[in-house]
């Protein structure tokens, strides 16, 4: 199945692009997917923690099972009051 994944910020300078088209199996979690850049790309490792993950402009909870188009963005943490 194909997603779009999306990079900002620190995370699009770590994997050199602001987005990308993936092949994937099914069945894959965002959780996976995280750990799929974990591994291509060890520097992130150090984010992971605080990456916010979003799938179609939403909160991507580690669990939830990626589908066929959807939309993943990596997203750095909002601080601030």
């Amino acid at each position: 199945m194909k997603v779009k994944v999306k990079l900002f910020s620190a995370f699009r300078e770590i994997v050199g692009t602001k987005e990308e088209d993936l092949d994937l199996p099914e069945g894959v979690t965002v959780n996976g997917l995280l750990d799929e850049y974990v591994q291509r790309f060890p520097a992130l490792d150090r984010y992971r923690e605080h990456i916010i993950l979003s799938v179609n402009r939403e909160y991507g909870a580690p669990a939830r099972v990626l589908r066929e188009g959807d939309e993943v963005s990596f997203l750095p943490p909002v601080s601030g009051g």
